[in-house]
């Protein structure tokens, strides 16, 4: 009871600020695009002799477009989808998100490696496969974060009896540095982060794609051990 009812204050949290978001991104997008497209005239009329004049130009549109990029992911996390759901095999789609992932890799995490342990018994689930491989290069890209370079990190798949019944389960195992026990109850809360340079909507929006998809996504953790984030599915009938 105290589980479901945790899930319910999230989901009304979630709808809130996805309200006050939306109704923010909209209102910066205004001035922000006069912003920028002053900056592009003013970067035209200066003279070619103008350093100064046209650097700062061209730093006022680097910015203004950091900014549309954030007001993008707020958005992302705001927007309600209407989902294109599909009967996908879930392995398959495992295997092109992890693709994404070792693709795109760079920095410490670019050394960590992604073990597979399917079980072969999982059916098909019904997704939006592209949404569904957000959820999992975002989990892949935590992990790494959280792991020491070479590192290994595992998916794993098996079907999971729940008391909403049998759903496909995704867990993405690493054993890194894990999560204060404090922190637990509020990293999916949207610009909750830990991260200097993080803006907290990652976990968010995580979050928000497996509720609409009528899943849960849940996390154990032990710090200097490691955690297991589990995504739960329902299979396709």
């Amino acid at each position: 009871l105290e589980e479901a009812e945790a899930q319910v204050r999230r989901t009304d949290r979630l709808a809130a600020l996805g309200q006050l978001t939306a109704g923010l991104a909209h209102e910066l997008r205004n001035p922000l695009g006069t912003m920028k497209t002053s900056a592009e005239l003013l970067a035209r009329k200066v003279s070619a002799d103008n350093e100064i004049a046209r650097e700062m130009a061209g730093y006022i549109q680097q910015e203004v477009d950091r900014i549309n990029s954030l007001i993008t992911r707020f958005l992302d996390f705001a927007r309600p989808r209407n989902l294109r759901l599909e009967k996908t095999d879930l392995h398959a789609m495992l295997d092109h998100a992890i693709e994404l992932f070792d693709r795109e890799k760079s920095g410490a995490a670019a050394s960590v490696t992604v073990i597979k342990n399917y079980s072969p018994d999982v059916p098909p689930v019904r997704v939006e496969a592209e949404l569904m491989e957000h959820v999992i290069t975002n989990l892949l890209s935590n992990a790494a974060q959280a792991s020491a370079p070479g590192a290994v990190v595992t998916v794993k798949t098996r079907l999971a009896e729940t008391e909403e019944g049998l759903k496909a389960e995704i867990a993405v195992i690493d054993r890194g540095s894990g999560i204060d026990p404090k922190h637990l109850e509020n990293i999916f809360n949207p610009f909750f982060t830990t991260k200097a340079e993080g803006v907290g909507l990652g976990l968010a929006i995580v979050s928000k794609i497996v509720d609409e998809h009528g899943g849960q996504i849940t996390v154990e953790s032990t710090q200097g051990e490691g955690s297991v984030f589990r995504v739960y599915l329902p299979v396709a009938e």
